[in-house]
């Protein structure tokens, strides 16, 4: 009897194991299955995944670029604003400077207006005196130096009223052409009429017997647009009054 039970044993243990391991073979055949079934399911989630992260890179690249455009116009305009902004000033500027040049053209102008207003009321005032012809010197442009020439001419000039003590008078009128600033060329004609002066009051003819005046661009004797025209407008001037209607030369 117990060599049966041993039997029945040992048969209930191999049906036992052999229903576990047709189950286990069962289980393993329906999860492949399962997993078999849901792969495709998975891919296409996968896929879709994939499809949206590059749609939200071409998002942001997008975005990206139109950000720097953006920075890019706004710099580009701010730089054509100070741009603007600096011609504009530029522009200011030269119409200020074009201003104080006109201010100061006219009251060149009204100054050499002024001399020659002051050197006809002298000679109007005068009383029975004749003026003779004015001798003229020239001098190198901006100098008021006087040449060889020009000395030769003024000794020829001081020799007329050599000896006398009374009786004239010397008039000296210096002048420049019409290039450069007029308040300039005023001062320059003032210096060319002086130092015709001082040579003549070196040469002994007093000074209290001489008048001198520079009066610029005005009065030209020649055309200003040739150089020998301008030539001959750097020049001083000097004419001898005598009294009692004599002419002097």
């Amino acid at each position: 009897m117990q060599s049966s039970v041993r039997r029945f044993t040992t048969i209930g243990v191999f049906v036992l194991a052999g229903t576990l391991v047709l189950s286990g073979c069962a289980t393993k055949k329906f999860v492949r299955q399962e997993v078999g079934a849901l792969e495709p399911k998975i891919t296409e989630v996968s896929n879709a995944n994939k499809e949206n992260a590059e749609r939200i890179d071409a998002v942001d690249r997008r975005a990206t670029e139109g950000i720097k455009t953006a920075q890019s116009a706004a710099a580009a305009a701010d730089q054509k604003a100070t741009e603007a902004g600096k011609a504009a000033q530029t522009a200011d500027q030269k119409a200020t400077e074009a201003g104080k040049q006109a201010a100061t053209a006219n009251q060149g102008v009204q100054q050499a207006n002024t001399r020659i207003t002051t050197v006809e009321s002298r000679i109007a005032s005068l009383d029975n005196w004749t003026a003779g012809q004015p001798t003229s010197i020239t001098f190198r442009v901006n100098s008021d130096a006087l040449s060889a020439e020009a000395k030769s001419t003024l000794d020829s000039i001081a020799s007329q009223v050599s000896g006398q003590r009374s009786g004239y008078l010397v008039e000296i009128q210096g002048f420049t052409d019409s290039t450069g600033d007029e308040t300039y060329n005023n001062t320059l004609s003032q210096r060319r009429a002086e130092a015709v002066l001082r040579y003549l009051v070196s040469k002994n003819v007093p000074l209290h017997r001489i008048s001198i005046l520079g009066l610029g661009e005005a009065s030209p004797v020649a055309d200003n647009k040739t150089r020998a025209g301008r030539e001959q407008n750097r020049r001083v001037e000097v004419r001898i009054l005598k009294q009692g209607g004599t002419s002097a030369n």
